[in-house]
């Protein structure tokens, strides 16, 4: 089973948290899914058996770089400015990251 993160539970992961759920089974994928809401992050899971929801304040360094190491990739749904510490963990424990920004 693979592990994905997803940063960010807001309007733009709506999409691709559906998306990762439908295909999950098949693909094998269990999606965390973390938000400063954990409510926020629960309501996206839609009690999916392959999801789990989380609450990550990403300022809070311990937590975001223990759920990044036990992500197989990082999702980053944040706005840009907020990717960096995130990129730079995922550089640290080798793990692939994708973000939606351009």
């Amino acid at each position: 089973m693979r592990t994905i993160l997803i940063i960010g539970a807001g309007r733009s992961a709506s999409s691709l948290i559906k998306y990762l759920l439908n295909k999950s089974e098949a693909e094998q994928l269990q999606l965390v899914i973390a938000d400063l809401s954990f409510e926020l992050a629960k309501s996206k899971t839609n009690n999916h058996p392959n999801a789990t929801p989380i609450q990550l304040d990403i300022s809070d360094i311990e937590h975001r770089q223990k759920e990044i190491q036990k992500a197989t990739i990082v999702i980053s749904m944040l706005p840009a400015y907020l990717h960096i510490e995130i990129a730079k963990d995922c550089l640290q424990f080798k793990k692939h990251l994708v973000t939606a920004s351009y």
